[in-house]
Parts: structure tokens; C-alpha cells; sequence
């Protein structure tokens, strides 16, 4: 029974529970970014539904218009170079929407990964739809990141995994003290043979002793000096490593929440956008129809309010994608 070393199982023991909470802080922070990992897909999944809904709506808003123009060269009011230039459109829509597919594809792929049904055959289905998130006031960063250095499960760890190194440096300055245990055996004694017991012993007994034993290093030849200089030299790593990730976390903060500002500007914007684009569109396609227009001018009008859409939705995903880093950021957990 060790009565006294100095410290250094008591601090060996404080190292272990210190590195048991950085496991689980590490645990609960991969499982935040495994779900903000999906939460990410997902919201792109959602945009690029509305991506390819755009195309298709583009490629059948031109193939009608075609229609007309096919009506009006009938009746010489349009020429073959307004029907050409109106196909060559359609063709480059046709495989920006197969290369759109095909990156939706892919994304539900990774999905599947993240969520480990890769394997198993299953099909993923998403019934939700993107939604416009109203943030009424961007928090002030100095409150996140002190949120953030409070919930951060890696942040946590990281400071944990310091004290259980102090912990460690102090084990090892231990070592230099005396070691003070105590020491006691008992068992029984067999000697049937008369040749092995002394005269007037009985052939079996009780045996027991016990002893104070102090353990002094008065020579180690370096060792302890070492371990010593090393436990520190670990130390001067994590307190580095824990400032690095400080430095770390605000980056990730202002970074998220400067995202928040500028996707949410440009929803307002490209929002109204939209909808100019699609009267210009019709304005455009009735003085065609007049013959006060030009093909390119409906054209460019076309691609103006597809442009417009595509960049709408992207912005919605990237406001949503934002919020989710924000919390992502600060250690909430995703929902």
C-alpha cells in the first residue's frame, strides 16, 4: 500500500478523468459536424432541385416560343436565323440540365454515404423544401465566441487535454520524491517431511509479516530529468495547440456571420430580381411577336430571368447553409 509518492498517482489519476472528457468532448463534436456535414448536402440537394426546375422551366418556355417563331416564318415574318439561334439556346440548355442532374445525382450519393445507407440498396427521398429564414439581427461576434469557447465540444477537449497534461508534468516532478509504502504478506506454512522443518515446529503453521519500505532515487542516471523535460515539452505543445484553435474559432465565427450578412442581401436582392426579370421577359417576347423586337433581345431576356432564379436559390441555400455553420461554430447542436 503506496502511503505517500509525492503526488504522482493522485496526478496520474486527475490525468486520466481529464483525458476520459476529452474523449467525450471530441465524441459530441464530431457527431455536430457529421450532422452540419449533412445539413450542408441537404440544403444544396434542395437547391438544385429548384436548379433543374429552372432549367426545365427555361427549356419549355423556349420551346414554345420556338413554336411561335416556326408560325411566324410560316406567315414571313420571322427568319430561319431567328429559329436557328433560338435551337442553338435550347442545345445548351438540354446539357447544362443533364450536367445539372448529373451533380444532383452525386450529392444525393455523398447523402447516402453520410448517412450510411450507401450499401444497402435504399433510396433517399426529401419531401422538404427550402424556406426563407427571416434573421432579424446578426449577433454581435465578441457574445458567439464567447458562446463558442463555452459549448465548443473541440475547444473543450483541447483544454481538457492541457490540464491532463499539467497533470502529467506534475507525476513526473513526483518521481524526484522519496516513495513511503507499506508492506505485509500472510499465508500458511506446510512442512510434513521431518527433514524439512526444525526441531520443535509444528508440520504446518501461520506466516505473516510486515515492513516499512522507503524507496529514495538517489540515482537514476537522468531518467527522471528527462521524463521531466519531456511531460513539459508536451505541455508547451497543447497550450500552442490551444491557442491555435482559439484563433481558430474566431475565424469560424466571423467567417459564418459575415456568410449570414451577405447571403441574406443577396435573397433581398435576387428576390426582387425575379420577377423584374420575368415581365421584361414577356415584354420582350410580345414585341417579337409585333415585330418591334429582335430574337436576342428574348433570348437574353430568357437567360436573364433563368440567371436570376438559379442565383435566387443559391442564395437561399447558402443563407440556410450559413445559419447552420454559424451554430456549427458556436457548438449548438443541429436540428
Amino acid at each position: 500500500m503506496p502511503l505517500f509518492t509525492g503526488g504522482r498517482i493522485t496526478n496520474e489519476v486527475k490525468a486520466a478523468e481529464l483525458l476520459e472528457k476529452t474523449a467525450e468532448h471530441r465524441l459530441i463534436r464530431s457527431r455536430q459536424e457529421l450532422v452540419f456535414k449533412v445539413s450542408n448536402v441537404f440544403y444544396t440537394i434542395l437547391a438544385q432541385r429548384h436548379l433543374i426546375e429552372s432549367l426545365e422551366f427555361s427549356l419549355k418556355t423556349l420551346q414554345e416560343h420556338l413554336k411561335k417563331v416556326n408560325e411566324l416564318i410560316a406567315q414571313q415574318k420571322a427568319t430561319n436565323v431567328d429559329r436557328l439561334r433560338i435551337e442553338v439556346r435550347l442545345a445548351d440548355l438540354k446539357q447544362k440540365l443533364v450536367r445539372e442532374r448529373n451533380i444532383q445525382a452525386i450529392q444525393y450519393r455523398i447523402l447516402a454515404t453520410l448517412l450510411g445507407v450507401g450499401d444497402n440498396g435504399k433510396t433517399i427521398e426529401i419531401s422538404e423544401d427550402l424556406f426563407k429564414v427571416e434573421v432579424q439581427e446578426v449577433p454581435d461576434i465578441e457574445a458567439v465566441l464567447a458562446t463558442a469557447l463555452k459549448n465548443r465540444g473541440d475547444y473543450l477537449a483541447a483544454r481538457s487535454a492541457l490540464e491532463a497534461q499539467a497533470a502529467s508534468v506534475d507525476a513526473a516532478r513526483a518521481m524526484q520524491w522519496p516513495t513511503v509504502s507499506l508492506s505485509a504478506t500472510y499465508g500458511g506454512r506446510w512442512a510434513i517431511a521431518p527433514t524439512e522443518r526444525a526441531k520443535g515446529v509444528d508440520t504446518a503453521g501461520d506466516v505473516g509479516r510486515i515492513g516499512l519500505f522507503v524507496d529514495i532515487p538517489v540515482f537514476e542516471g537522468g531518467r527522471i530529468e528527462a521524463r521531466i523535460r519531456q511531460e513539459r515539452a508536451k505541455l508547451s505543445a497543447a497550450q500552442e495547440r490551444l491557442r491555435n484553435l482559439q484563433l481558430q474559432i474566431r475565424l469560424e465565427v466571423e467567417a459564418s456571420l459575415l456568410n449570414i450578412r451577405s447571403s441574406q442581401e443577396r435573397v433581398q436582392t435576387t428576390e426582387k430580381t425575379i420577377e423584374q426579370a420575368k415581365e421584361v421577359l414577356r415584354i420582350e417576347q410580345e414585341k417579337y411577336e409585333l415585330g418591334k423586337g429582335s430574337i436576342t433581345d428574348v433570348l437574353d431576356a430568357q437567360s436573364a430571368l433563368l440567371e436570376a432564379q438559379m442565383n435566387y436559390y443559391r442564395a437561399l441555400a447558402d443563407l440556410n447553409i450559413a445559419i447552420a455553420q454559424m451554430k456549427l461554430s458556436i457548438g449548438e447542436n443541429l436540428k
